[in-house]
């Protein structure tokens, strides 16, 4: 039985918490948090609302074999119910309105009917992104033939390595609205499809396409209890409101209640940055890796069920009203947080559980957010800045859902310095990092090349999303 610490209980941290202690070992989770999740958390508000934090949809849950072996390893699908989208997403530009549908041939039927002078490229990027995505997920859990005969199975993904989505799409396709529509959800990943790595952008896409997406009803703080609960009963302890001071070669010091602890480990299981967990070893390191944006949620609570209002409609609807190209939107991702391009999810589209009459409902704006729009502003700047922006969002939201304003009785709004604040990433990013070419597909560096026993999860390892951290969580109990 081996000793584990794990500093941080996102969800790479957790999921391998969880493997590990229910293979025997004996496992503590130090969360400086008051609750476990990081991005995985639910908070409650005045009437009845569970807001959602970071969950929209979670691709690969029954599709990718990383995940379905670590969920059935934990008697995940038992104890969590999860809820499928009805569609993929709406997007709605200066030339239409397009629903992207789940199924890679309902898919690109949808898409050849709406583009049929695209029909050749449309069947070249799913042949593509399906080849891709399939041999990136057998590489999460590689045999020694894998590496042996690299060039000649994976052939795809070197041709592929270098390239950027926007560099792949202007080789496949003329339309630009087509561009913009399979680029709807690259806020998902990354901020720019010019500097989003392919080879992220076609496994993440393809396994939307083929598995479809989910939400955790509850919230996806159920899951990350769930998890935190196996660990307890296997005998392991998670502590929260707990913050790592120091870490020496088999000793982890932490403050609790402002008191010093100190806890012996045989392994230390880091699901914070590389650069914050070295400094806790107090080991130089330089950082060359660029860090991904992060994201600004507004919540709002419904004193109407939207469904009951607006009939059955998309999920998640991304609103780009001043967007027809790709340069359209790469301008727009520069401009002030107030003029940006936004994502919808209407949760009442679901039986989300995030509301406690049924008359009402929840939703969430997500908007691709940096941390320097807010840092150099007075507290009265800050508050007045987030009113403003509610103000602006419910409006553009009225355009497409007319009246919506007045059924709104809740709102609030987490910036980055909001997700800075609560799960201390660098610059508040939401990705880890930046999903580059040059950056993604490195093998994981699950195990420290400067510390002995002392091993990387969460968004630092694959990429930023549920689906990479609970993968990493799963390579790295695999390799203790």
């Amino acid at each position: 039985m081996k000793r584990i610490i794990i500093i941080g209980a996102g969800l790479g941290g957790l999921t391998a918490g969880a493997l590990l202690a229910k293979r025997g070992n004996k496992v503590t989770i130090l969360e400086q948090h008051n609750i476990v999740g990081g991005c995985a958390t639910t908070f409650k508000r005045k009437g009845g609302f569970t807001c959602e934090v970071g969950l929209h949809e979670m691709e690969g849950v029954y599709s990718n074999p990383n995940i379905v072996r670590i969920f059935k390893e934990l008697d995940v699908y038992n104890n969590i119910e999860f809820l499928k989208a009805n569609e993929f997403f709406e997007v709605r530009t200066q030339k239409g309105i397009f629903r992207m549908p789940h199924g890679v041939e309902e898919a690109q039927k949808a898409l050849t009917s709406k583009f049929p002078n695209e029909k050749k490229g449309i069947e070249r990027y799913f042949k593509t992104i399906k080849t891709i995505g399939i041999k990136l997920e057998r590489l999460q859990n590689p045999s020694w033939y894998h590496f042996a005969f690299f060039p000649f199975l994976f052939a795809e993904i070197l041709w592929n390595k270098p390239k950027n989505v926007t560099d792949v799409f202007n080789k496949l396709f003329k339309d630009e609205e087509l561009k913009v529509i399979l680029n709807a959800n690259v806020g998902y990943y990354n901020d720019s499809p010019d500097t989003l790595s392919f080879l992220l952008h076609s496994v993440a896409q393809y396994s939307y396409y083929n598995g479809g997406g989910y939400f955790i009803k509850g919230g996806s703080g159920e899951l990350s209890n769930y998890l935190a609960d196996i660990i307890r009963q296997n005998g392991g302890e998670v502590i929260t409101s707990a913050t790592v001071v120091s870490c020496h070669k088999n000793r982890v010091i932490y403050d609790c209640k402002n008191r010093n602890f100190s806890l012996k480990s045989d392994k230390v299981i880091s699901n914070i940055s590389p650069q914050q967990t070295y400094e806790l070893y107090t080991l130089s390191y330089t950082e060359k890796r660029e860090l991904g944006n992060s994201i600004l949620s507004i919540y709002l609570g419904f004193s109407q069920n939207l469904k009951d209002v607006y009939g059955e409609r998309a999920y998640s609807n991304f609103i780009f009203d001043e967007i027809s190209s790709v340069t359209d939107f790469n301008k727009m991702i520069t401009k002030d947080i107030l003029e940006k391009a936004f994502v919808f999810v209407d949760y009442s589209q679901l039986d989300s559980g995030l509301t406690k009459e049924r008359y009402k409902s929840f939703g969430v704006v997500t908007i691709m957010d940096k941390i320097e729009d807010w840092e150099a502003l007075t507290v009265p700047q800050y508050k007045e800045k987030k009113e403003k922006l509610i103000d602006v969002i419910v409006k553009k939201l009225d355009k497409h859902y007319p009246n919506i304003s007045k059924f709104v009785e809740y709102a609030e709004v987490g910036t980055a310095k909001t997700v800075k604040r609560y799960i201390k990433t660098p610059n508040g990013t939401a990705y880890g990092f930046k999903p580059t070419p040059k950056e993604f597909f490195r093998i994981p560096e699950v195990k420290s090349k400067k510390v002995e026993n002392l091993y990387f999860v969460g968004q630092w390892v694959i990429s930023g999303g549920f689906s990479p951290s609970i993968v990493s969580g799963g390579l790295c109990a695999k390799m203790i």
